[in-house]
């Protein structure tokens, strides 16, 4: 009795459907592979910041007493598609080194391929910065230099499960010109992507 023909009938078909189902496997794999590194490839957060305004109010008295607002605007463009959420933003201003100022904006979340626009307002402690060594020089030569440091920190999550943490941190120079009343501003970002 022959029994090989047989035997290869009936591995025939067990041999094509698995060769389906290696297949399918292998496409559908492609299919996230290429999704991952087209649409859900994780992408760093950019962030712009300036400074756009600051209100200054002097009084001639001696010693002089000024009133110090600086306002800072963070744009965060979020180039993923998932929603970007973020911490606390702390925007804190210091006088040659020493902190005369923060603000809290409290945390929020920037749609899929959005951007949004975080405004902190810091009013500056001007008993603090006349205390200081520096201000009687600085006021006689009528600029005080200020510094400001914001930071935003969040993370996207991709799939459920990708997961792409980023944190920005923007400092500005701010020259606050006090005989004439005006300021001028220069900021530089850094973002740092992962943890």
């Amino acid at each position: 009795m022959d029994v090989g023909p047989a035997r290869m009938k009936r591995k025939k078909p067990a041999l094509i459907c698995c060769g389906v189902v290696v297949a399918v496997i292998v496409v559908v794999a492609g299919v996230f592979v290429a999704l991952y590194f087209t649409l859900f490839r994780p992408r760093s957060p950019k962030v712009v910041a300036k400074v756009v305004g600051t209100e200054f109010t002097k009084i001639l008295a001696i010693p002089p007493v000024f009133n110090l607002t600086v306002h800072v605007s963070v744009t965060v463009e979020n180039p993923n598609y998932a929603a970007f959420r973020y911490g606390d933003v702390v925007t804190v201003v210091r006088y040659h080194g020493d902190g005369v100022g923060q603000s809290l904006v409290r945390a929020g979340e920037i749609g899929a391929r959005a951007a949004e626009t975080v405004n902190a307002t810091v009013e500056v402690d001007t008993v603090a910065v006349a205390a200081t060594p520096y201000f009687g020089p600085d006021a006689f030569l009528g600029v005080l230099p200020f510094d400001t440091a914001t930071e935003v920190a969040g993370k996207a999550v991709v799939l459920g499960t990708i997961k792409i943490s980023a944190r920005s941190e923007v400092a500005c120079q701010v020259h606050v010109y006090w005989l004439k009343g005006n300021a001028t501003s220069e900021c530089t970002s850094t973002v740092h992507i992962g943890r």
